[in-house]
């Protein structure tokens, strides 16, 4: 997945309205409902026309190229990232703790056994014969040889580097989950928190450029009765359910500057949203993250790496709810954003459901990667996103 990629739509409104200029004297209070304020788009001129940019990678500090050919750059020099303050990222951690719900010790005489396949295949993109995949998966069943202790993930890269830091995280995070595993079971959304924290610090401290680069990633944890999901980004996890007829819930929510909670943080922190501005001046696709220079164009607000955007407010702390399982709760799918982008709930449970009575959970990932891929070549012209999913079977 290439979340710069011009030509990559989302399912979110597009907006080919052009964006008034923001008046710096402008309350917070107006920034803060801008997306619910009817004025704030209007046919005006442009306020900026993107430049070109050529980053140079070094930690401290990240220089540009000055574009000859755009008005704007001018404004682009020089532009430091911002120290990282480890202080406040401890309150912040200990802040982001409170807001999960309290963990309820799990009953171990709820048992169940899990049955699980993976998929993920490279996408298609015109005129790219080196596209690489930047999906990863990674399956950490049984932990400590327990039938009812699992964690499971799926990340996805995006930017130059993105299959290097899903690659990273895919190395690293085995290792992780096996060093906390017993913070992990007594106190599972702290130990998720730690897992993603020191994720986060190795990538900081590796040699991968991630000035531009990063990764989403999203997380099931299994244990007995409780289920926890950790995430960030717009990769998700749903779970299907059958009492009388099938029905999913999600069990994440993406996380995209269309969100108000969102936004508001990267709006705190001195960083700008609007939809990508194409060479006529015009406003196309989802809203995306973007500092006064000007870059990155993110268009989630979430994600481990992406450096300068972690500058302006994009965080690396995952949101990480709970669940309790019922007898009721037969499958479980991760998936990155390729797998869901024109599927919806009804057409998932139709390609799964058929093959759940047979434990015929190779047909149903078959299944579900040629459905995906039909829908991307019925949307898109040639055009495929990486598709990644994790299909789990619970029995009880």
């Amino acid at each position: 997945m290439n979340q710069y990629n011009l030509g990559k739509g989302k399912q979110q409104k597009q907006f080919h309205l052009i964006l008034s200029p923001l008046k710096l004297e402008q309350s917070l209070r107006m920034k803060n409902n801008y997306l619910e304020n009817s004025l704030y788009y209007q046919h005006t001129t442009p306020r900026t026309i993107l430049p070109q940019f050529t980053p140079q990678k070094k930690k401290a500090q990240i220089s540009f190229q000055e574009s000859k050919n755009s008005p704007q750059s001018q404004l682009v020099t020089s532009f430091k990232v911002r120290p990282r303050n480890f202080h406040q990222e401890k309150v912040q951690f200990q802040s982001n703790l409170i807001k999960v719900q309290s963990r309820l010790i799990p009953d171990d005489n709820f048992k169940f056994k899990a049955k699980y396949a993976a998929r993920s295949r490279k996408g298609v993109q015109g005129g790219n014969a080196t596209k690489v995949n930047q999906d990863a998966f990674i399956c950490c069943a049984k932990i400590e040889n327990n039938e009812c202790i699992h964690l499971f993930a799926i990340c996805d890269g995006h930017g130059e580097n993105g299959h290097f830091v899903s690659g990273f995280i895919k190395a690293h995070l085995p290792t992780l989950v096996s060093k906390n595993k017993m913070i992990l079971e007594r106190s599972s959304s702290q130990g998720l928190m730690i897992i993603i924290q020191g994720l986060s610090d190795l990538l900081q401290k590796s040699n991968i450029d991630i000035s531009f680069s990063g990764s989403t990633l999203v997380i099931v944890y299994l244990q007995n009765n409780k289920l926890y999901c950790a995430n960030l980004g717009d990769s998700r996890a749903v779970l299907l359910s059958r009492d009388d007829k099938w029905k999913m819930k999600p069990l994440s929510r993406d996380h995209k500057p269309s969100c108000k909670d969102e936004a508001d943080r990267i709006l705190a922190n001195g960083g700008r949203i609007d939809p990508l501005m194409n060479n006529l001046g015009l406003f196309v696709g989802p809203l995306r993250v973007w500092t006064n220079q000007n870059v990155p164009g993110l268009a989630m607000t979430r994600s481990l790496g992406d450096e300068i955007a972690h500058s302006v407010g994009v965080s690396d702390k995952p949101e990480i709810l709970q669940f309790d399982l019922e007898k009721s709760d037969k499958v479980i799918i991760l998936g990155s954003d390729g797998l869901f982008e024109f599927l919806n709930d009804e057409q998932i449970v139709n390609c799964i459901t058929p093959y759940y009575d047979s434990s015929n959970i190779e047909g149903a990932c078959n299944q579900l990667m040629l459905a995906a891929c039909n829908s991307w070549m019925q949307k898109c012209n040639n055009l495929i996103d990486d598709i990644t999913f994790i299909v789990l079977f619970l029995t009880y």
